[in-house]
């Protein structure tokens, strides 16, 4: 699974262009139609997946990030004294791990539960990379110099930057990687690399800023490990959008060698031999195995960052409020973290799975969704990382019991049909279309709202005089 380290402070605003994508493939756009109207009128959530708020208080959460578990960690900016924490989300739990006044910045967690993240021990102390695994805090660097922005793939081998702010801006800063054993400078030109990610087969992407010019100017790097490769940014823009400088920069990185970043004018892809857009409209990207990706676009009327993602060869707008979503995260599932408030970020948001019985994920629950029950049920017990058993916690009380095999059994035969929840009919997603008649059948059968809108749901209807059906 792709780590990547995006700067969630520094919004540059590449492709700020408001066009839309219905007829845009992967890899290969051909037409521009017409412009995206406002914000708030195109929310769409792909099948089988809702959109729910982590955290809700009054301190920032920044720097969210995902793994395959289902796990969240970010940062927490607490009043002063206090120091920054970082929170780890597991399937409901919440837990702080970092207890003390330090200042902990920009985590990253691992499919096995490893963290990373830089690490002020005290004040007039500098930025440090430790590990954090079964409970105990690792110092991995300890030099006078701040190292930044750590990310870890599943081998927990780590990449950062090392900042020794020197040159232009005050800006330069190096690319650095730990195998486990030892450390290693993988950049050495003087200039500002940024924002690296690494995947599971040790490949890094990173971008590497040039202050000098009063144009600053950008390049992606990938490293293989050998050899590293200056990546070929596409400058062939359609003539309607202004081109402005060539740039690419905030790359994410998946394991089959894929980059993608935000370009002059929208988000590039490279596929190891070319680079094409994905889409003119778009900014800081995230990019999984699948080719799913969670990307950002800016709305002019309403000043707002809105959250979207390119799921299955489809867009979908998650969000559209007056809030900014900002920088986030995709895992292999599909499923996203992102930041959510006005400036920097504030509360943590996260689309999620619909806990409702479908396995496999192929918008159906039938005997093919059987298969991992015997491995995940672990009685009526709170239990941490059920990573892939998630999806079989239908209740989300952090347990896979009877209880929820037996909302499976009720879900058999459920089949989705997208973006249609009407309440006589059975559908993939819980509630339906009528809220009175919902409001009424859920008094009686609440699982009808927490999971499935199952065929016993649409047959209360008239069971339960809450409506007619044909």
């Amino acid at each position: 699974m792709n780590r990547c380290a995006h700067r969630s402070g520094r919004l540059r605003g590449c492709g700020r262009r408001p066009w839309t994508d219905a007829a845009f493939p992967l890899l290969l756009l051909s037409t521009l139609i017409v412009p995206v109207p406002s914000a708030h009128a195109q929310v769409r959530i792909p099948p089988g997946f809702e959109v729910v708020q982590l955290t809700a208080d009054a301190q920032q959460d920044r720097w969210v990030q995902i793994n395959n578990c289902g796990e969240v960690v970010h940062t927490k900016l607490l009043p002063t004294g206090q120091g920054r924490a970082i929170f780890l989300h597991d399937n409901g739990k919440v837990t702080r791990i970092t207890p003390d006044a330090s200042y902990n910045y920009t985590p990253d967690i691992n499919d096995a539960g490893t963290l990373v993240f830089s690490h002020v021990p005290a004040p007039g102390q500098v930025e440090r990379i430790v590990r954090y695994r079964n409970g105990a805090l690792e110092e991995i660097t300890s030099g006078p110099i701040p190292d930044m922005f750590p990310r870890v793939n599943n081998h927990e081998h780590i990449a950062w930057d090392r900042w020794f702010g020197t040159g232009c801006w005050e800006a330069g800063a190096e690319i650095f990687f730990y195998d486990g054993e030892s450390i290693t400078q993988i950049s050495a030109n003087g200039f500002s690399n940024q924002s690296v990610c690494i995947n599971d087969a040790d490949q890094l992407a990173w971008t590497k800023y040039d202050f000098c010019p009063a144009a600053w100017q950008s390049a992606i790097f990938f490293h293989a490990p050998d050899p590293l490769t200056l990546l070929p940014i596409d400058t062939t823009i359609p003539q309607e959008l202004p081109t402005g400088q060539i740039q690419g920069q905030i790359p994410t990185l998946n394991d089959l060698g894929q980059v993608a970043w935000c370009g002059s004018v929208g988000i590039e892809i490279w596929d190891g031999r070319h680079t094409r857009f994905l889409t003119y409209w778009g900014d800081n990207p995230s990019l999984n195995n699948r080719g799913d990706m969670y990307f950002i676009r800016w709305y002019e009327e309403t000043e707002t960052w809105q959250a979207w993602c390119y799921m299955d060869g489809m867009f979908y707008q998650l969000t559209g409020d007056p809030f900014w979503n900002t920088v986030g995260h995709i895992n292999e599932y599909g499923e996203m973290a992102w930041e959510m408030g006005m400036g920097n970020g504030k509360e943590v948001r996260m689309l999620r799975r619909i806990r409702n019985g479908d396995t496999d994920f192929d918008l159906d629950v039938d005997v093919d969704d059987y298969a991992p029950w015997a491995d995940c049920l672990t009685g009526p017990v709170e239990t941490d990382r059920l990573c892939d058993c998630r999806f079989l916690d239908m209740q989300h009380d952090r347990d896979v019991d009877l209880a929820d095999f037996a909302l499976f059994q009720n879900a058999m035969g459920t089949v989705v049909t997208i973006d249609d929840h009407n309440c006589c009919a059975a559908h993939y997603d819980p509630g339906c279309t009528h809220p009175d008649i919902m409001a009424c059948v859920c008094a009686a059968l609440p699982e009808c709202c927490q999971t499935t809108w199952t065929a016993a749901c649409a047959a209360a209807v008239s069971n339960l005089s809450c409506g007619e059906c044909p």
